[in-house]
């Protein structure tokens, strides 16, 4: 048997929860906040967000307009870290570099040991790269005048412009067969019948194996696959100079400007900063050759107060405008001191040292390449920082395995290595043993076996040298 208590309501479907029945008027949630919400179907209301967010005073980010744009020629993705990258006019440096040239936003020094000014010859390099990408017409377009490129110069030599090299368009031979290769790629009918002949019989033949295709393809100079597409993608991303030749025509104020070392430090600074904003969306190649030489530098600057001011001045307009801004400098750290070039090393992102050989070696290399002059290297390479590479702390320091060549058309970077000179052993195999030859002079008629041993021993002798 159950019971219940009176007033209890069972089984009523309309009731809601059950539960005892509460007498006596309602009770109404102490937070009104945490009491049920019932609202009607249809009539939600949502929180003014809006205007709440205007409340928080919230600035929206600028756009920045002075990015450079994306098709720009001289600019391609580092294929290590993917950053935008420039080239500095060496393909053999940017390869060195790791990046296939300098990324953005970072600076490179170029140090030589002697007094020869091979370290200048990259500096027009770089300068004459930055020219060519300002001249590059696309299609109908002319980019001469409201070119994409901008060159700042920090020096007082003003011939510095009339100095930078041309590009190298070949020798005589060279010139006439590319003539003929353009001629050839125009798809006309005598073109296909030539090419149907020159074709060998045995590619028609499904037997014959890739291997002997691509040992054909590699003697008659057809460049590889991964070559070929990096070419064709970026063509005018970097050229081969001539050094021997010149630019024509010389740099106008349009695509290049100099700026004089001898100002102060504040005016050099707002004259860079003022060239930056005014050629917006062009990328800035500021260039400093021979820093420090006596003849373009104050006796002032060489105080490491004014010249560490100096640099670092315009590492901070490199960093500033990091997405189009490149800084290349060079020098001879004959005349600096070394504490003073601990200094100019940290102010920049990466450092290549050269070393010239003394005279010894190179009438060495000369005697040894006497028949092939064109492979006589004329110093060593030295990589002492990388651009990112060493700002993350990968400690990427080769010394001596580099070598560089400055050729009369290029300047080259090379695997070093030591050659043999083998007129120089077979020499030395020839000549005879002046020691032993007084040995057996003193003793002619000595018959002690200690003493036959010092004699000397005939041409056709053989001599053990196992012990």
């Amino acid at each position: 048997m159950s019971f219940r208590k009176r007033g209890e309501v069972l089984n009523d479907r309309g009731s809601g929860l059950r539960g005892p029945l509460m007498r006596g008027p309602p009770r109404t949630p102490s937070m009104p906040s945490r009491g049920p919400h019932r609202t009607a179907p249809g009539s939600v209301s949502l929180p003014d967000t809006a205007e709440r967010l205007m409340k928080l005073n919230i600035a929206e980010e600028p756009k920045r307009m002075d990015g450079l744009d994306s098709t720009h020629v001289g600019i391609r993705p580092s294929p290590a870290t993917s950053q935008p990258t420039t080239s500095t006019g060496s393909g053999d440096l940017d390869n060195i570099l790791g990046h296939m040239g300098l990324p953005l936003g970072n600076s490179l020094l170029v140090e030589e040991q002697t007094t020869t000014e091979f370290h200048s010859i990259l500096s027009k390099l770089f300068a004459a790269q930055g020219i060519i990408h300002n001249r590059i017409t696309d299609g109908s377009v002319d980019k001469t005048r409201n070119g994409d490129t901008h060159v700042i110069v920090l020096s007082l030599n003003q011939m510095f412009a009339k100095e930078l090299p041309g590009i190298y368009k070949g020798s005589r031979k060279q010139v006439k067969k590319n003539l003929i290769s353009e001629e050839e790629s125009k798809v006309t009918v005598q073109n296909l019948n030539q090419t149907q002949r020159s074709t060998p019989s045995r590619y028609k033949d499904l037997k014959i194996a890739w291997k002997y295709k691509l040992a054909d393809e590699k003697r008659m100079g057809s460049p590889d696959r991964g070559d070929t597409q990096q070419s064709s993608e970026y063509k005018d991303y970097n050229h081969q100079f001539e050094i021997t030749s010149r630019l024509v025509p010389a740099p106008i104020a349009s695509e290049l400007t100099f700026i004089a070392p001898t100002q102060p430090i504040s005016t050099i600074l707002g004259q860079m900063e003022q060239i930056i904003k005014k050629n917006d969306k062009k990328l800035i190649r500021i260039v400093i050759p021979s820093l420090l030489h006596p003849a373009m530098y104050p006796p002032k600057m060489f105080a490491s107060s004014e010249i560490i001011g100096l640099l670092h001045g315009i590492r901070s307009l490199v960093k500033k405008y990091d997405e189009r801004v490149v800084l290349f400098a060079s020098i001879s750290i004959d005349i600096i001191t070394p504490p003073l070039l601990v200094l100019l090393r940290n102010m920049f992102d990466s450092v290549i040292d050269l070393e010239p050989f003394n005279q010894g070696m190179a009438q060495f290399l000369e005697r040894v390449y006497k028949s092939q002059p064109g492979k006589i290297q004329h110093g060593l390479v030295h990589i002492l920082k990388l651009p990112v590479f060493t700002d993350r702390g990968e400690m990427r320091v080769l010394r001596s395995e580099w070598a560089f060549r400055n050729g009369r058309k290029k300047f080259e970077i090379e695997e070093w290595g030591i050659p043999v000179d083998d007129a120089e052993g077979s020499s030395n195999s020839d000549q005879p043993q002046p020691q032993s030859h007084s040995h057996s002079h003193s003793h002619p008629h000595s018959d002690s076996p200690n003493e036959i041993s010092h004699n000397k021993p005939a041409k056709k002798t053989r001599i053990s040298l196992e012990y």
